[in-house]
């Protein structure tokens, strides 16, 4: 069955969102008009957002503008996610290296979802838009990751999946679906072309658990001819950059075990303590 977000839940969003977009103050009309709302809702919408201080007014201008408490809201989601590795580093690697679309994703319950994306400067692509989503498997991000999980998980997920695409799509075959996912294990990667978009292609492959155990999967993708013509490259490409990621995600968690057991830091902390007053 299909859920559809609650209005006022969505607005708020919507509104966030814009100021993302756009990156300046904004004026009431500017915001629904951009965004089709009514007026009347949407100036009960920003008088509250700023009464709970997320957003600022400025009489004088008229505009709104985002406070840092909607920035502090999420300044702690970086390090859930990635821990100490350099996923963004990982990420720049991959794209100057490729010159396509570098997009790094997660699951949200039966879906996929893009939380970062690198685009190319050339025409020759058809990337998703950040924090975009789509079910786990029309996505070659969400089969990698389907491909990691026990078989009882992935058959609870595609019964959810089919009753939430009931009508839209043609029901997914599970044990077609065990024998794709066969493998991408067996290859290390999973490859979706042509689908869910006629002319696009991607790549996908994941990347270690965070320390917070949080999956995630780095994407390469384009135009299906550019992408089967430098398939062979791009996958060792990532294989590369992924397993430097690796080394340097391992180094660092052995170093902040090592600062937890050190003995002389254990004396400083005692010596510390009996200083106090």
């Amino acid at each position: 069955m299909r859920r559809d977000p609650i209005k006022s839940a969505a607005r708020t969003l919507e509104v966030l969102e814009l100021f993302h977009e756009q990156r300046t103050p904004l004026r009431l009309k500017f915001i629904f008009e951009r965004l089709s709302y009514p007026q009347s809702s949407t100036t009960s919408l920003l008088k509250s957002m700023v009464v709970l201080g997320y957003l600022n007014y400025d009489r004088p201008t008229r505009t709104y503008f985002p406070t840092p408490r909607v920035a502090a809201l999420g300044d702690w989601i970086n390090h859930y996610l990635y821990g100490a590795g350099d996923v963004l580093g990982l990420m720049q690697t991959v794209f100057e290296k490729t010159n396509e679309t570098v997009v790094l994703s997660s699951q949200n319950d039966i879906f996929i979802q893009h939380i970062r994306v690198l685009q190319p400067s050339h025409p020759y692509k058809v990337p998703p838009s950040e924090g975009s989503m789509r079910v786990l498997t029309h996505s070659a991000a969400g089969l990698v990751l389907l491909s990691g999980m026990a078989p009882k998980a992935v058959d609870k997920l595609i019964r959810h999946i089919n009753a939430y695409e009931q009508g839209r799509s043609k029901k997914i075959d599970i044990d077609e679906l065990s024998e794709q996912l066969a493998w991408i294990r067996r290859e290390g990667y999973s490859l979706l072309a042509a689908f869910p978009f006629p002319d696009a292609a991607g790549l996908a492959m994941p990347l270690p658990k965070s320390p917070h155990g949080m999956p995630l999967t780095l994407g390469v993708g384009g135009l299906n001819s550019r992408i089967a013509r430098k398939r062979s490259e791009i996958i060792a490409t990532m294989r590369e950059a992924i397993a430097e990621y690796e080394r340097k995600l391992n180094l660092a968690s052995a170093a902040a075990e090592s600062e937890l057991t050190d003995p002389e830091a254990e004396v400083d902390e005692d010596q510390a303590q009996d200083a106090l007053p």
